[in-house]
């Protein structure tokens, strides 16, 4: 009996190129059964079959061990999802009538449905995600920012204390005796 397996990914990070990223899924066999397009930062995957599964996410070319890959040095962050759903059970005799060959069709058509739906939900916990990295580079880069007005505030008050000081001791008059 064969599963329906399917998932996603995306590469998460907007500022890197996604060029090295090679994702391969592999039957029992060690086959490529599906790969992601070259140069791709998302990519969808549908298929069915028994047995293991293994899927492969490269930082480098694809197709290539890691020590063999062409790499550029930069860690990147993917988000991916894999999903298997059993087959649908059949009735004692197997085959379909015309109102089970129409509810099949029907069941086929909202697993497509799910599927697509699943999907779009992954990619939305992707984007919070990310959403939230740059809420909190965006928070820290303003506190220092804030951090480093007050301290130029400070100094600059100090400086223009000093300045008045010495001013005030340069035009002071002296009295002599």
């Amino acid at each position: 009996m064969e599963s329906a397996i399917s998932g996603n990914f995306e590469c998460l990070d907007d500022e890197i190129s996604p060029n090295p990223i090679g994702v391969t899924l592999y039957d029992s066999k060690q086959t490529p059964i599906w790969r992601s397009q070259p140069k791709a930062s998302e990519g969808t995957f549908s298929v069915t079959g028994s047995g293991k599964f293994e899927l492969c996410i490269q930082n480098g070319r694809q197709g290539s061990d890691d020590y063999v890959a062409d790499k550029d040095g930069i860690d990147r962050q993917i988000g991916f999802a894999i999903r298997v759903v059993p087959p649908p059970s059949r009735g004692q005799d197997g085959e379909a009538g015309p109102e089970n060959r129409l509810t099949s069709h029907l069941m086929e058509l909202s697993e497509k449905l799910m599927e697509g739906l699943h999907t779009m939900n992954d990619h939305q916990e992707y984007m919070r995600g990310r959403e939230n990295r740059h809420l909190l580079v965006a928070d820290t880069t303003l506190s220092r920012i804030v951090q480093w007005t007050v301290l130029e505030a400070i100094v600059l008050i100090l400086i223009s204390c000093g300045q008045v000081l010495y001013l005030k001791k340069f035009f002071e008059q002296r009295r002599y005796l």
